[in-house]
């Protein structure tokens, strides 16, 4: 009689010692966005690319009256999605306008792998084949298809805007574009050649060197365009945001924002403002997340959106 409730006991032991040294099999879930993104590929373009367009739409209700506001982003795999997080609570709370976040991107990366070709290709205003020494001879991934922002910039105005204006009846509105280093340059190169594209531009550390930077400044194709588009009309107010991280002087692009700057106030451009945002402590690797959420309340300044405390450190010339 007594051998029964010892089997219970070492019974129940059993059970506790194997149920917490048993390993369950638990399967991975497929993560989510918090945020719900609309996917489309276009149509294939008129310089043979597939565009895959990225689409988020307003946190906030856009306000009976007010302007619709659209955020184009370059590098949308890389930008596009931390943006769209990063900015949620700015958007929630009116330090910027709530509006559409479109990343453009290519069904080429749909594995979610950038590829540097288009980048090259895309954002490149020049064709450059450097010599055997250069730095960029060996990464031809670099250099090698370059020069095709100017027909970019086309597909953006006659495929990309249109596209995504009649998908969600956007009646012009405001749009903004971002870019990011050798996006960064297509941004600058958009600003200078299609003055009337956009309304606000977020450019953070611009490759205003790749072509070349072994030359003069003035003698690369940013400075050149400048100079040569210096006659264009900006219609409507224009404000370009740079930023750049202290730590990139070391291929000089601090002083090449500030060259970039000078160069358009001291051409006196109509309805066009600058601002120049050298962000201290910061490389070129991390210089994104803190320009993007301070150029993009910073773009802003004045308009119908809450005060934040970007606007008294920012100097728009």
């Amino acid at each position: 009689m007594q051998t029964i409730p010892i089997l219970k006991f070492l019974t129940l032991l059993f059970f506790l010692i194997t149920s917490v040294f048993s390993v369950q099999a638990i399967e991975p879930q497929p993560f989510t966005y918090p945020w719900k993104v609309e996917v489309y590929d276009l149509p294939v373009s008129s310089n043979g690319i597939q565009y895959r367009l990225y689409i988020r739409p307003p946190i906030q209700p856009v306000e009976a009256g007010k302007p619709v506001h659209s955020y184009y982003f370059l590098d949308a795999l890389t930008n596009f999605t931390p943006a769209a997080a990063m900015s949620f609570n700015y958007e929630q709370f009116g330090y910027m306008p709530s509006g559409y976040f479109i990343g453009i991107g290519y069904t080429n990366e749909s594995d979610g792998e950038p590829k540097a070709t288009n980048r090259t290709r895309d954002y490149t205003p020049t064709q450059f084949t450097p010599d055997t020494k250069h730095f960029l001879y060996a990464k031809k991934q670099d250099w090698q298809g370059s020069g095709g922002a100017p027909a970019f910039t086309q597909i953006i105005k006659q495929q990309i805007i249109p596209f995504v204006e009649q998908q969600y009846a956007i009646n012009g509105g405001q749009r903004t574009l971002i870019g990011k280093s050798l996006s960064g340059l297509a941004a600058s190169y958009i600003a200078l050649t299609q003055p009337d594209l956009f309304n606000q531009y977020v450019i953070i550390s611009p490759s205003i060197w790749w072509d070349d930077w072994l030359l003069k400044r003035e003698q690369r194709a940013i400075s050149q365009i400048a100079t040569t588009s210096a006659s264009t009309a900006y219609t409507k107010t224009t404000s370009i945001y740079l930023a750049v991280g202290d730590d990139e002087e070391r291929m000089g692009m601090v002083t090449d924002v500030h060259v970039l700057a000078n160069q358009l106030v001291m051409q006196k451009r109509k309805n066009l403002k600058v601002a120049v945002d050298v962000l201290p402590a910061m490389n070129h690797e991390g210089a994104f997340p803190e320009g993007f959420m301070r150029g993009i309340v910073g773009v802003f300044q004045g308009a119908d959106v809450k005060a934040h405390p970007v606007d008294k450190q920012l100097s728009w010339r």
